[in-house]
C-alpha cells in the first residue's frame, strides 16, 4: 500500500504551524507574468549546544533557511529575503533543553519564518506545501546527502542550492529517518524534554509551508515619460543603457554560453532596432576584421559574426570545415568581443501629443570576466559603479554567484545612484532572492526612481541574450507594460516554449506613467 511520506510530519512538533497574518487584501508589489505573489509562513527549528547564544542560534537558523531555496525551488517557489537578513532582524526564539537519551543535552530553538514568495501560476498549490529542510552543519555532511538528496554532484558550500528533497531516492531517507525518530519517542519518558540518537543526529526537518495570496496588482508601466525626457528632466538628449555579461565558464572557449548569448543579446537587438551602429569601442577594435593564413576575410557582416558562435554555421569559404581554421577565426571573435566595449547608438524622434523630440540611443554593451580574482572583482566593479551612475536602463546577464559577486548590493549605497529614474535587471539565478529589496532601499528615491527586474527561480543560460534584448528594446519602447516587457522576455527553448524563470518587477508600484494620459512614440 503506497502512504504519503509527510503523513509522519505532525509528530515532530508540539503545536501546528501559526496561523499567517491575514495578507490577502493586501497589494502585490510584484508585477509577473509567470508568478503569482503570495506570504509564505511555517516554522522549524535547530539544535545548539546549551546555553549558546542568540547570534549561535541565528547563524543556525540562517545555513536552514538557506536550504528552504532548494527545497521550494522544486516546487516553483522562489522567497525574497537575501540570507534572511530581515528575517534574522527581528526573530523571535523559543528555546527548551532537551536531553539526549544515552546521554549529552541540546537547546532546541524553534523559529517562525514569513517572507514575499512568488509561486509559478503552473504550481499553485490548493493547500498547505510540504517543505523539508536540511538540519545541521549539512556542509560539513555534504557527501552524506549525495547523490540521493541533489538535483547534481556539487560541492559543500553550493549543497543547498542543489538540494532536492522530492526525489524518489530523498522521500525515502526522508521517511526512513521520520520512522526512526518516531519510534524513539515511544521509548522516552517525557518526550517533551527528551529526544533520541536518530532525532539528535537527524539529517532532515520536515514541515508545512503556508502560501498565502496576496492581491494582484494593477497595470504598471516603466516610466517611459521620464526616460524620454516628456517628465522630469525634461533637457535630457540621450537614453543611456548599459549591458553587461559574464563568462560561464571559460572566456577563452567560443562555445561558452556568457559569449554564445552576448552575441544572441547583439543579433536579437540588431533585429529589433535595426538603425543601431557601433559608434565606439574600447579598447579600439575593428569588429568585422578577420583573418585566416594572413588573408582578410571579405565582406564579413554581423550576422556572419553572430551565426559562427550561436549557430556554429555560415563559416567563409576560406575556412570551410577545416578544425584548425576554424578554431583560429573563433579565437579572433573571442579576443574581439571580450574585454572590450562595444556602444551601439542610434538616432530617434520621440514624440508625445504635440511635443517632439530628439533624442540619442545609446547601448553600452561588456562581456566578459566579472569575478575570479580580487582585480577581475575591483575592475568589475567599477563598471557596474559606473553604469549606476550613467545609465538609465542597466542590465546584467549571468550567473548571480549566489549573490555574493561583483554586484553584491553592500559593495554600493545610495550616493552611487543618480536621483531619477532607472531600471535594473539581474537576468542570473535566483536574483530575487539577492538583489531587488537591497537595491530598492539604497537608491536615493527608492521604488519612486527604481524598478527592479529578477528572476524567482533558476535560470537558463540558452536563450538569455534574447530576453535580455528584450527587456531592453521593451524599457525603450516608449508605451510597453511591465507585464509586456516580461512576455517579450519568455524564450522559446528546445526543450520548452515561453520559457521564463518566473521573472518579476519589484518597485513598480508608485509609477505614474499611464499611455492613456498620452502615449509616446518612438521613431528611429
Amino acid at each position: 500500500m503506497k502512504h504519503a511520506w509527510f503523513a509522519l510530519i505532525p509528530s515532530l512538533f508540539t503545536a501546528c504551524i501559526a496561523a499567517p497574518e491575514d495578507s490577502s487584501g493586501s497589494p502585490d508589489d510584484l508585477t509577473s507574468v509567470d508568478g503569482l505573489e503570495h506570504v509564505i509562513d511555517f516554522d522549524a527549528f535547530v539544535d545548539v549546544a546549551p546555553g549558546a547564544s542568540d547570534e549561535v542560534a541565528k547563524g543556525v537558523i540562517h545555513r536552514q533557511i538557506k536550504s528552504a531555496l532548494g527545497a521550494l525551488r522544486e516546487q516553483g517557489i522562489g522567497i525574497a529575503d537575501r540570507d534572511a537578513v530581515r528575517n534574522l532582524a527581528s526573530i523571535q526564539l523559543v528555546r527548551a533543553r532537551m536531553a539526549i537519551r544515552g546521554g549529552g543535552e541540546v537547546d532546541r530553538v524553534r523559529y517562525h519564518y514569513r517572507d514575499q514568495a512568488l509561486v509559478q501560476r503552473s504550481q499553485l498549490p490548493s493547500g498547505p506545501v510540504d517543505l523539508t529542510l536540511m538540519f545541521g552543519d549539512y556542509k560539513a555532511r555534504s557527501a552524506s546527502y549525495q547523490p540521493s538528496c541533489v538535483d547534481e554532484a556539487t560541492d559543500a558550500d553550493s549543497l543547498w542550492y542543489h538540494y532536492a528533497p522530492r526525489r524518489s531516492a530523498c522521500r525515502t531517507r526522508i521517511t526512513a529517518e521520520l520512522n526512526a525518530i518516531n519510534a524513539e519517542k515511544t521509548q522516552l519518558s517525557d518526550p517533551n524534554t527528551q529526544i533520541g540518537q536518530a532525532d539528535a543526529n537527524r539529517y532532515f526537518l520536515p514541515t508545512r509551508a503556508i502560501l498565502t495570496p496576496v492581491t494582484a496588482p494593477p497595470t504598471a508601466w516603466p516610466e517611459h515619460d521620464q526616460l524620454w525626457g516628456f517628465a522630469g528632466n525634461q533637457s535630457r538628449t540621450k537614453v543611456v543603457v548599459y549591458s553587461f555579461f559574464g563568462v560561464d565558464s571559460d572566456k577563452a572557449n567560443p562555445a561558452d554560453l556568457g559569449l554564445v548569448e552576448y552575441l544572441r543579446f547583439q543579433r536579437e537587438l540588431r533585429t529589433k532596432l535595426p538603425a543601431l551602429r557601433v559608434t565606439e569601442t574600447s579598447p579600439n577594435a575593428w569588429l568585422l576584421d578577420f583573418y585566416i593564413d594572413g588573408q582578410k576575410l571579405p565582406n564579413v557582416t554581423w550576422a556572419d559574426v553572430e551565426r559562427w558562435v550561436v549557430d556554429k554555421t555560415g563559416f567563409p569559404a576560406a575556412v570551410g570545415t577545416n578544425a584548425t581554421k576554424r578554431a583560429e577565426l573563433l579565437r579572433q571573435v573571442v579576443s574581439l568581443y571580450s574585454e572590450r566595449w562595444i556602444v551601439w547608438s542610434m538616432p530617434v524622434r520621440v514624440k508625445r501629443g504635440g511635443v517632439e523630440r530628439q533624442m540619442t540611443v545609446e547601448i553600452r554593451t561588456w562581456h566578459g570576466e566579472e569575478d575570479g580574482s580580487p582585480d577581475i572583482r575591483q575592475r568589475a566593479r567599477w563598471r557596474y559603479l559606473e553604469a549606476f551612475w550613467h545609465g538609465d536602463v542597466f542590465a546584467y546577464t549571468g550567473h548571480s554567484h549566489f549573490g555574493h559577486g561583483p554586484l553584491e548590493p553592500w559593495e554600493y549605497s545610495g550616493a552611487n545612484f543618480p536621483d531619477r529614474y532607472q531600471t535594473l535587471l539581474f537576468n542570473s539565478c535566483l536574483s530575487f532572492n539577492y538583489y531587488d529589496e537591497d537595491f530598492l532601499a539604497m537608491h536615493p528615491r527608492g521604488k519612486d526612481k527604481l524598478d527592479v527586474v529578477v528572476n524567482a527561480l533558476p535560470a537558463y543560460w540558452q536563450g538569455m541574450g534574447q530576453s535580455t534584448a528584450n527587456y531592453v528594446v521593451g524599457t525603450l519602447s516608449g508605451g510597453q507594460s511591465w507585464k509586456q516587457v516580461l512576455q517579450a522576455m519568455a524564450v522559446n527553448l528546445p526543450w520548452q516554449s515561453g520559457y521564463d524563470p518566473m521573472r518579476a518587477v519589484n518597485g513598480e508600484l508608485g509609477n505614474a506613467f499611464n499611455p492613456a494620459s498620452g502615449a509616446i512614440t518612438v521613431t528611429p
